[in-house]
């Protein structure tokens, strides 16, 4: 396989991601992370269906989309060589590209936004552009331990705190929600107007550190993997094919600190998604492989090959349907619907994007990024 040549496992392995990615959002969507009504007992199965989303799904599904952005920058790197383009240039753009679509997406659609991330992430992953492997991997490493700590407090300080805006998001207007999401009301227009700027400046400097911390571990996995040329139809996996069960049931009994209440218990919590994310990973790359997978994998590549369309189509669809300027029903429907939901609205996401692609190359906003990216 030639250098840059666009690999199907990685665009099935993305596809597939974004039902968990869904999954866990639908929560935030529902609740912002309102713990209690989130364990609101009057639906059926509530608890069930919110520790079937925190233990199997939560913190393992970005990072897949990490490793697989970090395994993409690496491809793009040799596309661009082989084709003689100017590799600095087109990182950057598109490095402040997903900058703009995540801003936009925060501010206008939902505060859930993980693009902003990667775009910064882009400027720290291409200090490793020349890197060894074995660099790539100790930094991996490195942040991967870092990111134990420091994430779930990072967390702590955005979800389950008196600053929620259940309210605003349940009974708000259109244009309450878009400003809480970057000031706060004052008497004073000006103090307001000044909160706003300072947030939107801020959120890329801030998001230097967390992007670092969230994306960055498996980012760089990504990069190593990306770097020995493996997961290629040459290759087919096959050195990370074993093990993959008990990674997985390694990584759920670690999940299910989330039982118990000690001080440590979302060190061990975080620990147990990477380790999950991994799992994951390698059974996928099992299945791919398998005649059971022969139908199913191409659905999954399409969806992945419009991954920034389907992400954003999410939000739109899912903001619509519970936020209060759409259908309202936020915080009414329980965990439980709101899994079934995501599974619907990921088997719609499926076919449209396979009939999609029967006709166009690109989604509307790859091609958008494209032209941004390639100035063409």
């Amino acid at each position: 396989m030639l250098k840059g040549t666009r690999v199907e496992l990685i665009d099935s392995l993305r596809g597939f991601s974004l039902l968990g990615i869904l999954i866990v959002n639908m929560l935030n969507f529902q609740y912002d992370y309102d713990f209690e009504k989130m364990f609101d007992t009057s639906f059926w199965g509530q608890e069930f269906g919110v520790y079937v989303t925190e233990i199997l799904f939560q913190g393992s599904f970005y990072p897949i989309f990490s490793f697989l952005f970090g395994y993409s920058f690496v491809k793009l790197i040799e596309s661009t060589k082989v084709k003689g383009l100017n590799t600095n240039a087109i990182v950057i753009r598109r490095g402040f590209g997903l900058i703009v679509l995540g801003m936009l997406h925060y501010i206008f659609i939902w505060n859930g936004d993980i693009l902003l991330y990667y775009g910064v992430c882009t400027f720290f992953l291409m200090m490793f552009m020349s890197s060894r492997v074995k660099t790539m991997l100790i930094w991996a490493g490195s942040l991967g331990a870092v990111s134990l700590v420091v994430v779930p407090y990072m967390m702590n300080l955005v979800y389950g705190n008196d600053m929620l805006l259940t309210d605003v998001y349940a009974k708000g207007a259109y244009g309450d929600i878009l400003l809480s999401r970057i000031t706060v009301e004052d008497d004073m227009l000006i103090v307001t107007i000044i909160i706003a700027i300072v947030t939107i400046v801020m959120m890329p400097l801030l998001g230097i550190i967390f992007g670092s911390l969230t994306v960055g571990p498996f980012a760089l996995l990504g990069m190593a993997i990306g770097k020995r040329g493996h997961l290629t139809e040459e290759d087919r996996g096959m050195a990370y094919r074993k093990g993959w069960v008990w990674m997985i049931l390694i990584g759920l009994a670690l999940k299910c600190a989330t039982f118990i209440d000690a001080p440590w218990n979302e060190l061990v919590i975080t620990l147990g998604a990477y380790v999950l994310t991994i799992g994951y990973i390698q059974a996928f790359i099992v299945f791919y492989y398998s005649k059971a997978a022969q139908g199913l994998k191409h659905l999954f590549a399409g969806l992945g090959r419009l991954s920034l369309s389907n992400y954003l189509a999410q939000s739109i669809i899912c903001t619509t349907i519970f936020y209060s300027y759409g259908l309202g029903l936020f915080g009414q429907m329980g965990s439980m619907f709101g899994l079934l939901l995501a599974v619907c609205l990921y088997t719609a996401q499926l076919l449209i994007s396979h009939f999609y692609l029967k006709k166009w190359r690109r989604g509307p906003v790859e091609w958008l990024m494209g032209k941004w990216v390639y100035w063409r």
